[in-house]
């Protein structure tokens, strides 16, 4: 038999190179086939994170909305709290006869509706309203 030549050296040496090209090129394959599937549930979980991210925008905005909501009837309440303050003041009359004998008096001496509204601390309506009240109650 024959010694093994040089040439079949390098044909097993071809062939053993061919086969870890082909091992290593299985192994990459492989290995692209789980970076993908990663690739891809990461994806997924990305598009559920947006999802949850814009529903707690969402939820975000109408909690703002509300709490603004809130604040301005708070600030509103107490602009009327103020005013029903200042109204129910015990500068004014609190009795209604005595508030239209009061008033009487008042057109009796000539005032006109403007300078009872004035020292009454009311607008010149209800002051005409009044003066025509005390009319009618002391016509009775």
């Amino acid at each position: 038999m024959a010694e093994p030549t040089f040439f079949f050296y390098f044909f097993l040496l071809l062939l053993l190179l061919f086969l870890g090209a082909v091992i290593k090129v299985f192994a990459l394959k492989k290995e692209n086939n789980l970076l993908a599937e990663q690739l891809t549930e990461t994806t997924v979980a990305l598009e559920r994170t947006r999802q949850n991210l814009t529903k707690l925008q969402e939820k975000h905005e109408k909690i703002v909305e509300f709490q603004n909501s809130l604040g301005e009837a708070e600030r509103t309440t107490n602009l009327q709290m103020t005013r029903l303050n200042e109204i129910r003041s015990p500068e004014r009359p609190r009795n209604s006869p005595e508030r239209y004998s009061y008033i009487h008096s008042l057109t009796e001496k000539g005032l006109s509706v403007e300078e009872i509204a004035s020292i009454l601390t009311i607008s010149t309506h209800e002051a005409r309203q009044l003066v025509a009240l005390s009319k009618i109650a002391q016509g009775n």
